[in-house]
């Protein structure tokens, strides 16, 4: 199952990489930017537009990423949890067998 995985988002990457080839192409024209009052680099506005899309891609994943670990966290506490309760019921069968 995992190269199954592995295979399907190395094709998603792909096809992300040739439809970013393919923006740039079809969006040739030069264009300055300027950025808080800074004037940037004049690139193709495709170059700009994948820049944006990363950026908030990046973006959303480092806003996201707290909450995950969070999450993440309360599973393994929950997991430790169910593994001592477990327990204890495993220890109060087998008591409650020997009286």
């Amino acid at each position: 199952m995992t190269k199954v995985k592995r295979w399907v988002g190395l094709l998603l990457l792909l096809i992300c990489v040739l439809m970013g080839v393919w923006v740039v192409q079809d969006n040739p024209l030069e264009v300055p930017v300027t950025l808080l009052g800074f004037p940037l680099l004049k690139l193709p506005l495709g170059i700009w537009l994948l820049v944006a899309f990363l950026a908030g891609s990046v973006l959303s994943y480092v806003v996201g990423l707290p909450g995950s670990l969070r999450q993440k966290a309360q599973c393994r506490r929950l997991q430790r949890q169910l593994a001592l309760a477990e327990t204890e019921i495993q220890t109060l069968k087998s008591a409650a067998i020997k009286s």
